[in-house]
């Protein structure tokens, strides 16, 4: 299928995790529906229990990692906030950004939480952008109630969506931030716009990083990096079973 083909704000999901048959849930199967740019439409569907949207495989060491999955999984559903937070990406892209954060480094967040708390105890300076105020507080409140582990005064958290997060942006220093992860959620603060704005943030040599990079929807925005360095990991992540696709890209 080609990329540059989609539109991504016509895709709609057709199945979901809540209104499909049980054999289908079991398999996590999902299709997505989307109209192109020459009119035609087009679908897509894929049993997510065993490959991303694209068809790649879960890696060996997410495999390996399913115990720590389904720790994660059932502890998510007594809190949302981890009593040891990690970032809800695949696995391989944890463990690539644990060797890479570095205390006093600048990172950006679209979308906060788990991920939030992990940079923050890695001491790295984080400003976060989120689109929901309750949500925000839960985290805000975790790091008022930790001060040992995490340092306040070095997390920027600024609760907005939309056009007023993609304005905010902008007001950023331009080639200022080490890391910059996109991980909103599109139905508030479009990812691939995002990525339009943040490729100018980031430090020379430093990393964006896009979660569900798998998913159509945000394609065009991956197709705005295209000759640079990259770095994909297909498989399992945190609280979850089914594959997903983080990737990375060096500025």
């Amino acid at each position: 299928m080609d990329r540059k083909q989609i539109t991504p704000p016509n895709i709609h999901v057709v199945s979901s995790e809540y209104q499909i048959p049980v054999i289908d849930k079991l398999l996590g199967r999902t299709t997505l529906k989307w109209q192109c740019d020459d009119g035609h439409s087009e679908k897509l569907t894929a049993s997510l229990r065993f490959t991303d949207y694209e068809g790649n495989p879960p890696s060996f060491y997410s495999l390996t990692k399913l115990p720590f999955v389904a720790k994660t999984y059932f502890q998510a559903k007594r809190s949302p906030i981890m009593s040891n937070p990690v970032p809800f990406l695949v696995m391989d892209a944890i463990r690539y950004l644990d060797g890479m954060v570095k205390p006093g480094m600048k990172v950006m967040e679209l979308g906060g939480g788990n991920s939030s708390l992990w940079f923050l105890g890695k001491g790295a300076k984080v400003t976060t952008y989120e689109h929901d105020v309750q949500w925000a507080q839960m985290v805000f409140e975790n790091v008022e109630k930790n001060p040992k582990k995490y340092n306040e005064e070095n997390f920027d958290l600024r609760v907005m969506q939309g056009t007023a997060t993609l304005n905010d942006m902008m007001t950023q220093e331009d080639g200022s931030f080490d890391i910059i992860l996109i991980d909103s959620m599109n139905e508030f603060t479009r990812r691939n716009d995002c990525i339009r704005v943040a490729m100018k943030k980031i430090k020379p040599g430093g990393w964006l990083v896009l979660d569900n990079s798998d998913n159509p929807v945000n394609w065009k925005g991956a197709e705005l990096l295209e000759g640079k360095e990259m770095i994909r990991f297909s498989g399992f992540g945190p609280m979850a079973f089914f594959v997903c696709q983080t990737t990375f890209w060096k500025m």
